[in-house]
Formats: C-alpha cells, sequence, structure tokens
C-alpha cells in the first residue's frame, strides 16, 4: 500500500511548491466560502468589494479577522483589533457601505 501513496504524495507536494499564494482578496473569499457564508461567486464578489470599497488600513484588518480564529491571540490580530477600535467615522461608513453592499450585491449572508 506503501508504493501507491509514494506517487499521490510527491504529486501533491509538487503541486503545492508550483502554486502561487493567495492574494488577501482570494484568502478572505476562501475564508467566507468555508464557513459557508455563500457560494464561491457569493464570496468572489464580497472580497472583491471589500478591496474596492474599503481603505487599505481597513481591508487587511477586515481580511485578518475574517480569516484567523477569533481567540486567535497572534500579533497580527492584536493589530487587527486595535484598528477595529480605533476606527476614524469615515472607516465606518466605508464599512457599513460595504457590508450592505455584501448583502444587496453579492446576496452574501453575514
Amino acid at each position: 500500500m506503501r508504493f501507491y501513496l509514494r506517487p499521490v504524495l510527491l504529486a501533491s507536494l509538487l503541486l503545492a511548491a508550483c502554486s502561487e499564494p493567495l492574494t488577501k482578496t482570494e484568502t478572505l473569499a476562501e475564508a467566507c466560502f468555508m464557513d459557508q457564508m455563500g457560494t464561491r461567486k457569493m464570496c468572489n464578489c464580497m472580497a472583491s468589494a471589500a478591496n474596492q470599497r474599503l481603505d487599505p488600513e481597513v481591508f487587511d484588518m477586515f481580511v485578518t479577522m475574517g480569516t484567523h480564529a477569533p481567540d486567535d491571540d497572534s500579533e497580527e490580530m492584536r493589530e487587527a483589533r486595535e484598528t477595529a477600535a480605533s476606527m476614524t467615522p469615515a472607516q465606518q461608513q466605508q464599512m457599513q457601505a460595504f457590508m450592505a453592499a455584501a448583502i444587496d450585491l453579492c446576496g452574501l449572508r453575514m
């Protein structure tokens, strides 16, 4: 049986080594889909809307909080929590407009 698993393992390792890392937008869409928030199309729509509608700092915060466990205590999550707690009124409006678009345009269940 070992003989048959070796080619499969080797092929998996080669595929992983050759694949490019996901962008933040792709990572967010994949996390959305894996959390069963919507279809791939819905999640791709939401991730694209986030990338287009949120300023980079808020987008990074949203990606981090959307792709890490809530109890994650990494430096990245601590920074994301700080960003969320100190968002300006303009950033809060951006977030609200984005959430409405994610629901209305993409059909996402949030």
